[in-house]
């Protein structure tokens, strides 16, 4: 398997797991992106598999369809090239260890008219995941 790729099994779809990843309440925001993410009690554990991942772009800031389908395009690949495993060891002085899949959704909040280019997109979410894998 290839570090660079996005698996079937790495796709977030079950309804169970993306309510519980939306009721836990943890968000970045970027400029273009916002994450809402957390550690899925019923999976693996966070150092033997990769996150879970979730794309979307609401049709209220993107009413065309084509666009709507481009930007989730080009985040999907922009996660693809970012990705990488979260660490299982490393666990800040009073936190427990975190248990369970990481689960991330990646939500388009745009920017009104403005359509950021691949290159924009790629960097905000590996500052997200960066930010992410650090807390």
């Amino acid at each position: 398997m290839h570090v660079n790729s996005l698996r079937k099994h790495e796709i977030l779809r079950r309804k169970q797991q993306i309510a519980e990843l939306f009721r836990s309440r943890k968000k970045l925001k970027g400029e273009f992106v916002r994450v809402v993410y957390s550690y899925a009690e019923n999976g693996p554990a966070s150092g033997e598999a990769l996150p879970a991942v979730l794309f979307a772009v609401s049709r209220k800031n993107v009413p065309d369809a084509a666009r709507r389908n481009r930007i989730k395009r080009l985040m999907r690949e922009a996660y693809r090239q970012e990705k990488v495993v979260p660490p299982g060891g490393n666990v800040p002085e009073g936190e427990e260890r975190r248990t369970g899949r990481l689960c991330l959704a990646f939500i388009y909040t745009g920017a009104g008219d403005r359509f950021p280019d691949f290159a924009v997109l790629r960097r905000e979410i590996r500052r997200l995941l960066r930010t992410i894998i650090s807390c």
